[in-house]
């Protein structure tokens, strides 16, 4: 990297001004099983690096609208960004030589069209590009935990194996994977740091089909740091079989097609929705992108939630009540150490996840620069944690009674208590419509006598502002979702910490989905005894 920024140079344009290299080295095994068959036994071993270089200054450089968009996958670099990981090291530094070099060409060129698009169009920034900061030096390295191979192979082989108890599922696999991850940053500034991920997870895929064709998917999911925390056979069989014992009641619960109104929340929907609705719009780099709709933008210091929640994001918090925490590291992908990020205090936002492009005066990285491949790192999420203050938050059945009281009180024939959702998504730029989505799994309707019945095939919508303006309680208890998001930096694991909500009006929409015709024979293990083919008889005079 030092011997890049001082020799690296094309004759008549500008050199690197700074030069950085994040490696990735990844181990990987994934074992998979179907109804007690091994489907699946692999040991991966892969490397690859991230280059940063930067040309024109720390004023101003060839990035443009906050770096959303450098993620072609048609650039020169994408050639070179995987590497050899064997145990010598001319492979390894040719590699990085040739990404390098690839880097370099991509970032003049950029820097030209920057500054040819600023002869017509003024930079939504304005700011300093890029930040300054002290290097520092942390190689810390944490031995890994053994994966026991055949250990795991006989695990999933019998969970999935006990899926044949359930006649209604008519497919299903259980996987298991184990990632260790070595991350090793260098800059020509002098800084250098290590850090080690260890991430498991545990996989069950059902797929019910009903009697009247709907199909119902389901996937039950574990990710955590610790291995120590995943379930054994036993308790995740009886994971299984309580998933099941849902499924059915799905599959019998009345379909609804829309709905706005009052609806309660569990912690796990209530943090997707602020993921999605909230979170999203509060990453830094969003701020500089001339395409980008900049919700929050203007509303520093104003009232964005309601005065009793607040929120912030901390990369720093390895463990929340027991349970490991997907979303921790120690320094960012940019090298800065991860900082704990004030958000809103009291419904007033406070702040925004930054990284070391500059969004305003006295900007200062927070450590939340993240990518997974070759994309530009940029502000993203870690582990979001959204509190209610104390003399405001209810219990669980103090929030059903608010609900009831929100129904009656807006003369409504019924509310919506959303149990489980997943898979949630969101629009930002300006070019489309400002809107979030989350798939419902499981919930249900609540009439005014507070009776509930089982209801199926929506899922939830709202624009940012409207859903978040709707909330009027919170509940007390907190929960935490291990999990990946997606973005224009790639997929890294995010953790949300969330209360319940309580909302005066959400939007519900129908599912998409076609139904099924019935399979023609039964599963195999349905069929009955097997039996051998009669004999024709001789015919006799």
């Amino acid at each position: 990297m030092v011997r890049a920024k001082r020799r690296m140079r094309i004759p008549g344009h500008p050199r690197p001004f700074y030069v950085s290299c994040l490696l990735r080295d990844d181990e990987t095994w994934r074992i998979e099983a179907r109804y007690g068959s091994l489907l699946g036994d692999t040991h991966e071993r892969h490397r690859s690096a991230f280059v940063d270089v930067r040309v024109g200054s720390y004023r101003s450089d060839q990035v443009r609208d906050g770096g959303l968009g450098d993620n072609d996958k048609e650039a020169e670099s994408y050639g070179y960004v995987d590497l050899p990981y064997g145990s010598g090291e001319d492979g390894l530094r040719h590699g990085l030589w040739r990404l390098a070099e690839a880097r370099n060409r991509e970032a003049v060129e950029s820097l030209l069209s920057k500054r040819s698009h600023a002869l017509s169009y003024i930079d939504a920034g304005g700011s300093p590009s890029f930040e300054r900061r002290e290097p520092i030096v942390d190689l810390r390295f944490t031995p890994f935990p053994e994966v026991d191979r055949a250990a795991w192979g006989r695990y999933v082989e019998r969970v999935s194996a006990g899926i044949r108890r359930h006649p209604e599922i008519h497919d299903g696999h259980v996987e298991f994977e184990a990632l260790h991850t070595v991350r090793s940053f260098v800059d020509a500034e002098g800084g250098r740091r290590m850090e080690c991920h260890v991430l498991w997870s545990l996989e069950c895929y059902l797929w019910m089909l009903a009697r009247d064709g709907s199909a119902f998917p389901w996937t039950i999911k574990h990710n955590v740091r610790d291995p120590a925390e995943l379930p054994d056979a036993r308790r995740f069989a009886a994971e299984i079989a309580a998933t099941v014992g849902k499924l059915r009641v799905l599959s019998r619960a009345r379909t609804i097609r829309s709905f706005c109104g009052p609806a309660l929340l569990e912690p796990g929907p209530a943090g997707l929705l602020l993921h999605e609705a909230v979170g999203h719009r509060l990453e830094g780099n969003r701020l500089l992108a001339s395409g980008e709709g900049r919700t929050f933008g203007d509303s520093l210091g104003a009232e964005i939630l309601p005065t009793f929640l607040s929120a912030y994001d901390d990369p720093g918090l390895a463990r929340f009540e027991g349970q490991s925490l997907v979303g921790h590291y120690r320094f960012d992908d940019e090298g800065i150490g991860a900082e704990r990020a004030s958000l809103v205090e009291r419904g007033k936002l406070t702040g925004f996840l930054t990284t070391r492009t500059s969004i305003g005066p006295r900007h200062r990285s927070n450590g939340h620069a993240r990518n997974r491949y070759h994309e530009r790192p940029i502000s993203r999420m870690g582990v979001l944690v959204v509190e209610a203050e104390r003399g405001a938050a209810l219990d669980e059945r103090e929030l059903k009674r608010a609900l009831v009281a929100e129904i009656r009180r807006q003369k409504a024939p019924f509310g919506v208590r959303i149990v489980e959702a997943t898979n949630g998504e969101t629009v930002t730029d300006a070019y489309d419509f400002q809107a979030f989505l989350g798939e419902i799994n499981l919930a249900t309707k609540v009439y005014p006598s507070g009776r509930e019945e089982w209801i199926r095939g929506v899922n939830f919508v709202g624009t940012p502002l409207n859903g978040i303006h709707g909330i009027v309680a919170a509940g007390r208890k907190l929960h935490v979702d291990n999990s990946y998001c997606g973005a224009e930096s790639g997929y890294v694991p995010v953790t949300t910490i969330s209360p319940a909500l309580l909302l005066s009006e959400l939007e519900l929409q129908s599912k998409p989905g076609s139904r099924y015709t019935p399979f023609s024979l039964p599963l195999p293990w349905r069929a009955g005894p097997r039996s051998r083919p009669r004999r024709p008889r001789r015919k006799t005079r």
